[in-house]
């Protein structure tokens, strides 16, 4: 492993990867989320990006075109994204961008990017990229050229369709691959076509811890060996198994999903409206065995569906036995529902908002969030890690790097390049803090 300790972690207990050195090649949500947990953990990520290329989801864009964007503009603090709006973004500031270095290089298809990238290679450990499969070997920076000039170096691969195979060249977003592998056939609202509940990222979503356990594996493995290896991380064949048993369900039993909405097949579950649904306050419930079904009847009193939970559980909206418990929530508040369901031990909750979340007693006493200031955004709440372990504390370092804050670092600190060597490629153009 690396000597170079992550610098963004100094002030903690080092965490179980300081010391690793990964070069981060990864784009929108998938890659870049699986680099954030390895730095969580103590990595350092180094996150190369270009002057002339925009790799944040965003690039110089001006008050005017964002005005005339609606969504776009909301990731902007204050709406608004000047001046540097590749700083300002919040796919990066917002997560994305956590415990990461930011450095710029020449082009990686010229000599120039090609040259620094694997001078960069040669003292690291890990190099992740989600692009299309046929992009690092078109740069000429495939495994084994990699491994050329580091044998211990592990590539991560994280191509939707892995490297081979007919399909291996198909691009496109988590949507894309959703839909390719029957997810979005699944989605939608009870009874409702696949499309009415909008668009589903759950790739995105499920990719990034698998991806950084593949690499604690490599790097668990490459103690004994000595060896690095070449890591194929298919996203889409990693999301199939969280819809395996609608898989086996049609092998075996030949039966196609159904839209099921907010329904579950084994429980009483849905969503409820409430008294103040013109707020909208809405409320979460599952049921899920008998007793909690007697339980939710007794609490109901007369009011109660006249049904076993046997007879209940599947049902969806519309159901006559969702009416009668929706006739019940709907004249109750939000608080006092959710206060005397989970107070029989029924899993209830309202459906919060995420300014409702920012102020929820329980991550606030856990102090989940932390704030955090950044100099071009200011100083806001940032999400927290997902796990928390004895022995060491994930790392809570930069919330977000400037592009090209720490070129000077990478290159005079990590590859020993000299103040005139520097400053010519200050004067090149690729190195810099500024897309051109």
């Amino acid at each position: 492993m690396t000597t170079t300790s992550n610098t963004s972690s100094s002030t903690v207990p080092a965490g179980p990867l300081d010391g690793v050195r990964i070069i981060d090649l990864t784009v929108v949500w998938s890659g870049p989320g699986a680099t954030v947990l390895l730095g969580d953990l103590g990595a350092e990520v180094i996150k190369i990006e270009c002057t002339t290329r925009a790799t944040r989801g965003i690039g110089n864009m001006t008050r005017d075109v964002a005005s005339r964007s609606g969504y776009l503009a909301a990731s902007f603090p204050d709406k608004d994204p000047e001046p540097r709006a590749f700083n300002r973004t919040a796919t990066m500031n917002g997560w994305h961008g956590r415990n990461k270095l930011s450095v710029t290089m020449p082009p990686l298809e010229t000599p120039a990017g090609r040259e620094a990238f694997l001078k960069l290679v040669a003292v690291s450990d890990v190099v992740i990229e989600n692009n299309s499969a046929k992009v690092m070997p078109k740069l000429g920076l495939d495994y084994e050229d990699l491994r050329a000039v580091n044998p211990r170096i592990i590539l991560v691969r994280m191509a939707p369709l892995g490297l081979d195979g007919p399909s291996r060249d198909v691009i496109g977003y988590g949507p894309n691959f959703n839909a390719l592998i029957g997810i979005a056939a699944m989605d939608g609202y009870d009874g409702d076509e696949p499309t009415t509940a909008g668009e589903n990222y759950h790739m995105d979503e499920s990719s990034p811890a698998g991806a950084a356990f593949a690499v604690m594996a490599a790097l668990w493995e490459r103690e004994s060996s000595g060896e690095g290896q070449l890591i194929q991380f298919a996203q889409a064949e990693n999301l199939l198994p969280e819809v395996g048993e609608y898989v086996l369900d049609t092998q075996v039993n030949g039966r196609v999903p159904e839209i099921e909405g907010n329904a579950h097949p084994l429980l009483v579950q849905n969503v409820f409206t409430t008294a103040e649904v013109a707020e909208d306050r809405w409320l979460a419930l599952s049921v899920r065995n008998a007793a909690e079904w007697s339980k939710l009847c007794e609490l109901m009193g007369s009011a109660a569906p006249t049904v076993t939970f046997e007879q209940a559980r599947g049902m969806r909206a519309g159901d006559p036995v969702f009416e009668v418990i929706e006739a019940w929530t709907s004249g109750q508040s939000v608080d006092s529902l959710v206060k005397s369901f989970t107070g029989v031990g029924i899993p209830a909750a309202e459906i919060l908002t995420e300014v409702q979340v920012l102020a929820d007693e329980h991550l606030l006493d856990r102090e989940w969030f932390r704030r955090r200031h950044h100099p071009e955004t200011g100083e806001h709440l940032y999400l927290g890690h997902p796990w928390r372990a004895s022995g060491f504390e994930s790392s809570w370092g930069r919330a977000f790097p400037a592009l090209g804050e720490d070129n000077e670092y990478v290159y005079k600190t990590v590859l020993g390049m000299s103040d005139e060597d520097f400053q010519a490629g200050v004067d090149d153009g690729f190195i810099g803090t500024n897309l051109v």
